[in-house]
């Protein structure tokens, strides 16, 4: 029993280039032997899509765009749930799309964090309780979106007076026997994150009973960066982490940790950074990430590198004073772009030394810029 996890890195608002994006690690995912595939929090319209949820018109194009969505294997797509009027506002729902799911809403998220950078109660209604979805692949699948997984951890700064978590182990122990729970997630990075998700995952398949996975977005978009780290947990505290900083499909077999496998994205502008690798972590054992310093940089690379491509900018053009602030940006800059990219100008005036302008021309000349 297999369940793909599509750490997609999409584009706020461009739902027929998300779609596409899903559907090409949809055919991975199948390629891979995956039963049911499982995309990220709002993977039709790119998380946070913030006031083109204002328009009634988006949400119903976003919502009948993950609709028509033909995948190859049955898939779950995180996608606005139009109200019944355009009076009341959207959910942020799940849709269930492909053989024997026929183009339901199989879960509502039901925890709008509203801290942080986090303002979704001013976009969405909340569900009422988790979602259910049976016969996907095979399968019988308990859901949760994103926040909704957070309380149960207490890892989250607002008491919400429900726990979706909670709720779903009471249907479970009453009548109820399901294969997994899945969790379609947009978390933004900060350098404790991982270890944070690490956190939810294990005490939700801890209190279910059940393997818990968590498909997270990755990329950046705007001022937000998304470090992808999907999660898969077992009730022992066994876990695997895709990789961060890397678009693709963690393949997790329910029955074996071991045999859980990482596809990378075939696209020609795929994010492929960091450590390239599935991870496993045995009972008790600490997430730790690659070197703090390398995950930042990663994580400024993927935010300019994703800001360019998606806004269609190709080239860069930066001052250089040869000091080390300007070294930093135009390292930050040859990586995200590629150095041939990226215009170096320096501006020398009767103040600067010739030391200035020599290390201006020597990190130039050392990144390959033109």
């Amino acid at each position: 029993m297999r369940i793909a996890l599509l750490q997609a890195d999409p584009t706020v608002g461009d739902l027929a280039g998300n779609a596409a994006r899903l559907l090409a690690l949809v055919h991975q995912a199948a390629e891979a032997g995956a039963s049911v595939a499982v995309s990220t929090e709002l993977g039709i319209t790119g998380y946070p899509p913030r006031d083109l949820l204002m328009s009634p018109e988006f949400v119903r194009a976003a919502f009948e765009k993950a609709r028509s969505f033909d995948p190859a294997i049955p898939t779950l797509i995180g996608t606005p749930v139009p109200g019944q009027d355009d009076d009341i506002a959207p959910a942020n729902g799940v849709l269930g799309v492909g053989e024997g799911l026929r183009g339901k809403v199989v879960a509502l998220k039901q925890l709008l964090p509203t801290y942080d950078v986090f303002d979704e109660a001013r976009y969405f209604r909340p569900g009422s309780r988790p979602g259910l979805v049976r016969g996907a692949g095979g399968l019988d699948l308990g859901i949760t979106v994103c926040e909704d997984a957070w309380q149960a951890a207490g890892l989250t700064p607002m008491d919400y007076g429900v726990d979706p978590v909670a709720q779903l182990a009471t249907f479970v122990r009453q009548d109820a026997t399901l294969s997994a729970t899945v969790n379609l997630s947009a978390s933004p990075f900060h350098q404790s994150k991982v270890h944070d998700r690490v956190t939810v995952a294990r005490t939700a398949a801890e209190r279910l009973g059940m393997p818990f996975l968590l498909a997270n977005q990755v990329g950046g978009n705007d001022d937000l960066v998304f470090d992808g780290s999907s999660v898969a947990a077992w009730p022992d505290g066994t876990v695997v982490l895709a990789p961060a900083w890397s678009e693709g499909v963690l393949t997790v077999d329910l029955n074996d940790p071991a045999a859980c496998v990482w596809t990378p994205s075939a696209a020609a502008d795929a994010l492929h950074l960091g450590l390239n690798e599935v991870r496993m972590l045995g009972p008790g054992e600490s997430p730790r990430s690659q070197n703090g310093a390398e995950d930042l940089a990663d994580a400024v690379v993927t935010g300019l590198a994703d800001y360019c491509r998606k806004s269609g900018l190709q080239r860069i053009v930066l001052g250089l004073s040869g000091g080390i602030d300007s070294a930093v940006a135009a390292c930050v800059a040859a990586e995200a772009l590629g150095p041939s990219a990226v215009h170096g100008l320096a501006l020398p005036s009767r103040h600067s030394s010739q030391h200035s302008r020599d290390d201006a021309r020597w990190t130039a000349t050392s990144l390959g810029m033109r």
